[in-house]
């Protein structure tokens, strides 16, 4: 894991800004300190050879002042710059996952969830405490060893020698605690999904008396010793780091009291070394001890970059018309890393405009990835999909989804009633548009004023695919959507409305694309395209 990941600093203004600023401090930081060694010798040392030394006290006091300044002003920068830096990335992976160009599967919501939420609060430890702490690590070390070789060149050897040492049993802790902590942030991950999948089907999970106690008790119980192991390898790495530096400046100490007993140095001096010794080793100890703090935001910063970096569509071109355009499929297939072969395959197809084509097969053929790539979803991993002669991919997303209707497999509902519902973004349907589609999609006996809530765990599943299907009514009588495509429509409801939807779907004017396992909807389609692992079969 590197301490700071070259792709933050290209997204975030606020951690740029940040970095910017919290250098000055170190460097002025570093600076106050060993201004303030060398006053603190020189008053000593006045002292026991009978000098005044108020003047010295007072800049003493300026000194640790200046100090105490700088470390609130740090504090409420860095502290700020967290802030800023969860707003942006926030924002971002919202807009990213709301962007219409967007191409790829999108990530499970729960971890997204879980990325926004805990994921993001752990900022406050990796920009507000351990960023600030490499900062100064990176340069109070530096300008103490060179003031030490000014003032004793032995004592800066000693120092040169046994820094790297804190540094290298602060990696290899590091390198140990990676796992520990991989396998906590994993096991939060398994929790949250956990918990949102028994959310989703808590309902069914009642009704066939599934007690999900026992399972949440032990992915809570998996989390908390992940956890558990995390903070004692945090405290042990702490006492080794605190004991190499301890070790290091009691050999800087004796060195120096050796040659002042010898008078080979004088008293001046090895106080400016044995004041500066130990600041050469706190920011690092600090760093180390700041390390596990961070790890959790470090994690987030790079989960949430990686979900970020996908392909985008570049396509740019306005689609034909669909209503006379042909779906060509040539030599298509889609490919996704979590699986060894193909997701889809399909090598040669052809649907014309006006068609109506149920795609079959078993599952994990790649049916909804078919649905996904026209779509434009999903990019083909090779082959192309052409739209009236133009290449899928060259076609503004944005443009092309205004003219199509899609039924997806699990329709989204919003708080509301069955007509908004049923309008969605349509402000061009009237409440007669909304009832011949609620008629048309199997749905005339929901009440177009009923109210829907948010979880709409109201409505049966069966009441929710007639909604959806009814939206995609009025979106092609109201809005001339010219390509309709349903993923598994007429699961859920009985024959009488499985007829009617299907007679309504045949009666449209518009290219229609079916996913279906049904054999009532297969029979009813022009055509049959069947996907298989390898290769399709027209009927």
């Amino acid at each position: 894991m590197k301490p700071l990941d070259p792709r933050l600093l290209r997204r975030s203004h606020a951690v740029r800004r940040y970095l910017a600023i919290g250098v000055a401090i170190g460097v002025v930081t570093a600076v106050a300190i060993v201004l303030q060694a060398v006053l603190i010798a020189d008053a000593v040392a006045r002292l026991f050879s009978s000098e005044p030394a108020m003047a010295v006290a007072i800049a003493i006091t300026a000194c640790l002042a200046v100090r105490a300044a700088l470390h609130w002003v740090h504090a409420v920068v860095s502290a700020r710059a967290a802030v800023g830096a969860k707003a942006e990335l926030r924002k971002e992976v919202v807009d990213d996952l709301l962007d219409p160009r967007r191409l790829g599967p999108a990530p499970r919501s729960s971890t997204v969830v879980t990325l926004l939420g805990p994921g993001f609060d752990a900022f406050d430890g990796y920009i507000g405490r351990f960023l600030p702490q490499l900062i100064l690590s990176a340069v109070v070390p530096g300008l103490v060893v060179v003031v030490v070789l000014v003032a004793d060149p032995l004592s800066a050897l000693i120092i040169a020698v046994t820094l790297p040492l804190s540094i290298m049993f602060m990696v290899l802790v590091g390198l140990l605690t990676r796992d520990a902590l991989d396998k906590r942030w994993s096991a939060l991950e398994h929790l949250s999904r956990h918990f949102a999948d028994v959310l989703d089907g808590l309902v069914t999970l009642k009704i066939f008396g599934r007690d999900q106690e026992k399972g949440l008790r032990e992915v809570g119980e998996r989390h908390r010793r992940e956890t558990m192991r995390s903070l004692r390898l945090a405290f042990l790495s702490s006492l080794v780091l605190e004991l190499v530096a301890t070790l290091s400046v009691a050999l800087v100490a004796v060195s120096v009291g050796l040659r002042v007993v010898d008078g080979n140095l004088t008293l001046q001096r090895a106080l400016l070394v044995l004041l500066l010794a130990p600041e050469a080793y706190l920011p690092v100890r600090q760093l180390g001890t700041m390390f596990h703090d961070s790890t959790a935001g470090a994690e987030a910063v790079g989960e949430a970059l990686e979900l970020l970096e996908h392909e985008r569509s570049t396509g740019q071109h306005e689609p034909p018309d669909i209503t006379t355009a042909a779906i060509t499929f040539d030599h298509l297939a889609v490919s996704f890393d979590d699986r060894n072969g193909p997701s889809l395959r399909l090598d040669d197809e052809v649907i014309s405009p006006g068609e109506f084509v149920a795609i079959a097969g078993p599952s994990g053929s790649g049916k909804s990835t078919l649905l996904a790539v026209v779509l434009s979803f999903v990019a083909p991993t090779s082959g192309r999909v052409l739209l009236g002669g133009i290449e899928l991919g060259d076609i503004d997303p944005d443009l092309l989804r205004r003219h199509v209707a899609w039924v997806p497999q699990f329709p989204a509902l919003i708080e509301g009633t069955v007509a908004s519902n049923v309008r969605l973004a349509n402000t061009i349907g009237s409440d007669d548009d909304v009832k011949a589609a609620l008629r048309d999609a199997g749905a005339g006996d929901l009440a177009p004023n009923r109210w829907i809530s948010e979880s709409a765990d109201d409505v049966s599943a069966g009441e929710r695919r007639r909604i959806a299907i009814a939206r995609a009514f009025l979106r092609v009588r109201t809005e001339g959507a010219g390509l309709v495509l349903l993923d598994e429509p007429t699961a859920g409801l009985d024959a009488v409305r499985e007829g009617a939807v299907i007679s309504a779907l045949r009666a449209l004017p518009v290219t229609v694309i079916v996913v279906a396992h049904r054999a009532e909807t297969i029979a009813a389609a022009d055509r049959v395209v069947r996907l298989t692992a390898n290769e399709r079969v027209t009927s």
